[in-house]
């Protein structure tokens, strides 16, 4: 809800709405005012319309991305260092010293290390528990039958 002259702003916006289209004077002006900025713009708005026909290729290739770089003036070239001479540090450093790739062999070590460890903490885990191993699926059809 409106307060104070907020309340007096939105009456006066309303009746200068109203009186702009009950007057023809104000409505002929207004038309005028449109009409002039349309025909103001236009040229703009014909001057971006792209090139019709051709290729998304053509088109990539006639448009410009980049500057052309102007050649150096003296002075600027004379000041600076001999190219040869700049130490460039590298901005994302060294790569690190990586392990090689394990033969198939090594790999076949590795996987039976950690199926044993894996079988000791299950062991370790059990004992801790109080649990009892269970009977393997084969011993326990024979007992079934």
């Amino acid at each position: 809800m409106p307060v104070g002259n907020q309340t007096k702003l939105l009456c006066w916006h309303a009746e200068m709405k109203r009186n702009l289209l009950r007057y023809p004077r104000a409505r002929k002006g207004l038309a005028a005012a449109l009409a002039g900025i349309c025909l103001a713009v236009a040229p703009f708005a014909h001057a971006q319309q792209a090139k019709t026909g051709g290729s998304p290729l053509d088109t990539l290739m006639s448009t410009k991305l980049w500057a052309d770089v102007p050649e150096a003036k003296d002075f600027v070239r004379e000041t600076r260092p001999p190219p040869d001479s700049l130490a460039y540090q590298p901005v994302t450093g060294t790569d690190p010293e990586r392990p090689k790739p394990r033969s198939k062999a090594e790999l076949q070590a590795l996987e039976g290390e950690l199926e044993k460890a894996g079988a000791q903490t299950e062991r370790n885990a059990r004992k801790r528990l109080g649990i009892k191993k269970a009977a393997s699926a084969a011993s326990q059809t024979v007992r079934h039958n």
